[in-house]
């Protein structure tokens, strides 16, 4: 474990570089992560610190403590949705771990604690201002003491429940010759019911002044079905050691019989998915060449395909640009009788469409990972008589042709679903192009100065790398640009020439950062090492 642990949670695996090395990249860094849980908690934080107000006014201040519960057990079941098929059942280092004179059930506790570990400090981040509003108006020495007890506690049955699920799909994927497609589509289809499940939970009615207020109802009846979380709350609010021991006995006997039983199955299932499942082809062998540009990109499309994490998190906003866009027809009609409600001569349907569409965009973030996702395999890359620029221009040309066809597709059914004009329709595709260019410039900006070529597995590089969090923030960044000038210029050039404007700064960004890209993509390489 302490192997395990140096490895996943060192500032070198994390910023992937030395900070020994470079001081300036690692403050700055620093900077960036801070101010992002900071923006988080202040958002958060605002919200239920309202609802905690509410809720003391009306003498039932350990509803707080359920939505907790709630929000975190959500938390739980998204991250090891995304770890746990990586960390126990397909993890790289099994070539190494399985000769050795180790326990089944050592190794695969160890890996537990590491995924345990990473998603505990996901799950403390989000709780951390719900506790707070909590505890701000009903604080006790004694129940801080047990809320710090029961919080990795009652996060277990949620592990120990995907965890299964992860294995069942990873056990039926090791049978079939593309498991990795298998892969995808479950774990997008598991993916998407949570997010249904979310949108539904977070629509509140006009009457409602706090949008969390419309949960109290679902809150309220999952404690009568959930015994777990009534337990919860009696143990921090009431002090009930009755309830803390049944929360205890409750989340930690099936973990324990999780880890006993699955242990040895974990070995199983990795020995089939390092098997290669192939079949026998009649066809002559044919000769081709193409394009070295053109091939780069074709890889580039085989590794989206051949990693689900990878195709899961980065092809998510293209699922998403799909659904906006077959529900924009299906539901045409309420559509338009919410868009006028919420529109006027400024702020149009196509511009409210193109804040959806641009959101999903920027969620596409494969320059920004793409290169680090080489690893160990870098080397070849280099040693191939490429030129640095042309590797890097194919990798940002992927991101671009992934969201662009699903963009287009998604445009066309928007501008049937909100009646648009073609001119629009055209201004829209313009706009979408515009910052598919310039987020993938700047992602592999990104990639270039902060490469990841170090680790275990690819969900480290996907969801946890410096490339992955400035990917998306920096996209999201793009929007608020845009956002900006579309609000100082649309009154004065209308909501169309707005979006040209907007448009126009996104084309600059891109030629900026692709200039950037061309001219040190080669010394960077030299000093990269895979």
């Amino acid at each position: 474990m302490r192997v395990f642990l140096k490895e996943n949670f060192s500032l070198k695996r994390f910023l992937g570089i030395d900070v020994r090395k470079s001081k300036k990249k690692a403050i700055l860094l620093g900077f960036l992560f801070l101010y992002a849980i900071g923006a988080w908690w202040f958002f958060f934080g605002l919200l239920f610190m309202d609802l905690a107000e509410v809720f003391d006014s009306l003498g039932v201040i350990e509803l707080m403590l359920m939505y907790l519960f709630l929000y975190t057990t959500g938390m739980t079941l998204i991250m090891v949705l995304f770890r746990a098929n990586g960390y126990l059942f397909k993890y790289k280092d099994f070539e190494i771990l399985q000769p050795l004179p180790l326990k089944p059930n050592t190794v695969f506790m160890a890996k537990m604690t590491v995924m345990l570990i990473i998603t505990y400090i996901g799950v403390f981040i989000l709780a951390a201002p719900i506790a707070f509003a909590y505890f701000y108006y009903d604080f006790s020495i004694i129940g801080l003491l047990l809320f710090l007890i029961a919080l990795p506690l009652m996060c277990l049955i949620p592990i120990v429940v995907f965890s299964f699920l992860s294995m069942i799909v990873a056990r039926l994927a090791s049978g079939f010759r593309n498991r990795n497609i298998l892969n995808i589509i479950s774990m997008l289809l598991l993916f998407l019911c949570i997010m249904a499940f979310s949108l539904w939970l977070n629509i509140s009615t006009a009457n409602d002044v706090n949008p969390l207020l419309n949960q109290q109802g679902l809150v309220e009846g999952m404690k009568e079905y959930y015994l777990p979380m009534g337990w919860f709350a009696d143990a921090i609010h009431n002090h009930d050691i009755l309830s803390f021991l049944l929360l205890f006995v409750s989340n930690t006997v099936p973990f324990a019989l999780f880890v006993y039983l699955v242990a040895k199955w974990t070995v199983k299932i990795n020995q089939k998915n390092m098997s290669v499942k192939t079949r026998t082809s009649v066809k002559t062998a044919v000769s081709q060449s193409q394009p070295v540009f053109q091939a780069i990109i074709r890889k580039e499309f085989r590794k989206f395909l051949s990693v689900p994490i990878y195709a899961v998190n980065a092809g998510f906003g293209l699922l998403m640009l799909m659904i906006a866009g077959i529900l924009s027809v299906v539901y045409k009609a309420k559509i338009a009788e919410f868009m006028a409600t919420i529109t006027s001569s400024t702020i149009t349907p196509e511009a409210i469409a193109l804040l959806f569409v641009g959101f999903c965009i920027t969620m596409v973030y494969t320059s920004a990972i793409s290169l680090s996702l080489e690893g160990k395999n870098f080397w070849i890359i280099k040693s191939l008589p490429l030129e640095a620029k042309k590797v890097m221009e194919a990798k940002m040309a992927f991101n671009v042709l992934l969201v662009m066809p699903f963009a287009i597709v998604s445009l066309v059914l928007i501008y049937f679903g909100i009646g648009s004009t073609i001119i629009n329709l055209l201004v829209m595709f313009l706009y979408t192009l515009s910052l598919s260019l310039a987020s993938s410039a700047f992602g592999s900006f990104i990639n270039l100065h902060f490469p990841k070529f170090e680790f275990l597995n690819e969900t480290e590089v996907v969801k946890q790398s410096v490339g992955a969090m400035i990917g998306v923030f920096s996209g999201f960044g793009f929007l608020v640009i845009s956002g900006l000038v579309y609000y100082w210029l649309a009154d004065t050039i209308g909501s169309m020439g707005a979006l040209c404007a907007a448009s126009l700064i996104n084309y600059v960004f891109f030629f900026v950062f692709l200039q950037i890209v061309d001219r040190t993509s080669e010394s960077l390489f030299a000093k990269m090492s895979g």
